[in-house]
């Protein structure tokens, strides 16, 4: 089977080559003196191949508890991290211009196998040299920073990479110059947590009727022109994130007998270093409480009857090379580690990945990459488990 599997997939990696030697940048372009509309996107297939079961199928974030038959290889090959955008150049107001963005990728949700469509972003903002405000679908102003893997919209994530999910908001960013260099300064007010009804109705979680404030400062100095790496010389930043919701506990009748609320809190670093044209360095570090929807604590928000918050602490570093224009290598680490205190006995204690992976981007349109990868997910009480994967991906851009 695992011959088969090979076979397909490098099949699939020929049949893109031929695509690409006929294919097209098709970028539209709508409107008239006073709006433009692009669109753009990618047909991206992954396939994933596991010796041990991993959580989403075909997006390894983590790996399920050992398997008692020992039958626990996986192989997955989807499209589901393909994406459409639209981007739009509106009129000026002012002395500000009006844009947006709107990004869908093919997937149900970040958690199943099911094909769908996914609003990534979806926003309208208005920004000049100094200032830029925006409301709608927009990815965490907390812990922005992701490495670059080969499934990297949820790189590393509840492996230490928290935040980059989206979520809706309203943001501010002041730009200042300084330095040679640029400081930016964001705060938002986000929406705290997508409201859940359970069938029995014994736990239902809602926002509590206020705003989660997200708020970060970076600087960013100036990038060497020469530099073959996608970050400037010196990139350091600090965000936060503090808020509340409630979950409502009641009996099995449906009648509520208590209101829990969780308060959720986050503090993070992170940063980049260019050491030369040709290598680099970047990573984060985070700390906090109830992280679980910002895609720390290894997914996990609470725990018992007065839903305790579960605290956690993570982190990722990742080196670049870029051994000509077109072709780099990533490596890194990163683990997510919970206080086992506030898991009452029962969940998921520490999560870690190791990954390297050759990325080449055959031209404009066709890029190959190829991460073989090393994972270890330890339980309280289950069996941890622990292996090798490696994923291969075939994207065609336009």
């Amino acid at each position: 089977m695992r011959n088969i599997s090979i076979w397909s997939t490098l099949a699939l990696v020929l049949s893109f080559f031929s695509l690409a030697a006929v294919a097209q940048a098709p970028v539209l372009t709508l409107g008239d003196s006073s709006l433009r509309v692009y669109m753009g996107g990618r047909v991206k297939i992954t396939s994933l191949f596991s010796q041990k079961r991993t959580f989403p199928s075909g997006t390894a974030y983590l790996l399920l508890p050992q398997d008692a038959t020992g039958q626990e290889s996986s192989y997955d090959i989807n499209a589901r991290a393909s994406n459409l955008w639209f981007s739009f150049d509106g009129p000026r107001l002012g002395n500000m211009k009006l844009g947006g963005m709107m990004l869908f990728y093919f997937t149900a949700s970040v958690a199943s196998e099911d094909y769908g469509v996914l609003p990534s972003l979806l926003y309208v903002d208005l920004s000049n040299e100094k200032w830029r405000f925006a409301v709608g679908q927009q990815v965490d102003v907390f812990a922005s920073r992701v490495p670059e893997m080969v499934d990297n919209y949820f790189a590393m994530a509840v492996s230490g990479c928290a935040g980059n999910s989206s979520r809706g908001q309203v943001r501010a960013e002041r730009f200042v110059e300084l330095g040679g260099g640029r400081l930016t300064i964001t705060a938002a007010l986000s929406e705290p947590i997508t409201n859940y009804i359970s069938g029995d109705l014994k736990n239902n979680t809602t926002d509590a009727g206020v705003p989660n404030i997200e708020a970060a400062i970076r600087y960013t100095s100036a990038k060497d022109p020469e530099s073959l790496l996608d970050h400037a010389k010196i990139e350091l930043g600090v965000s936060a994130v503090n808020g509340t919701y409630r979950i409502f506990r009641n009996n099995a009748n449906g009648t509520n007998i208590r209101v829990n609320k969780p308060k959720v809190k986050g503090i993070a670093g992170e940063y980049a270093f260019s050491l030369g044209r040709k290598f680099g360095v970047q990573g984060e570090v985070y700390t906090g409480q109830a992280m679980g929807n910002y895609l720390g604590a290894i997914f996990q928000t609470t725990k018992g009857e007065f839903d305790k918050e579960i605290r956690s602490t993570g982190w990722w570093v990742e080196g670049a090379y870029h051994w000509c224009k077109g072709l780099q290598s990533r490596f890194g680490y990163g683990q997510d580690l919970c206080n086992e205190d506030d898991l009452d006995g029962s969940g998921i204690l520490k999560n870690q990945t190791i990954f390297m992976n050759a990325i080449w981007d055959v031209s404009r349109l066709l890029q190959l990459s190829i991460e073989p990868t090393w994972r270890k997910t330890s339980y309280v009480v289950l069996k941890g488990n622990e292996g090798f994967g490696a994923m291969l991906a075939v994207t065609l851009r336009f």
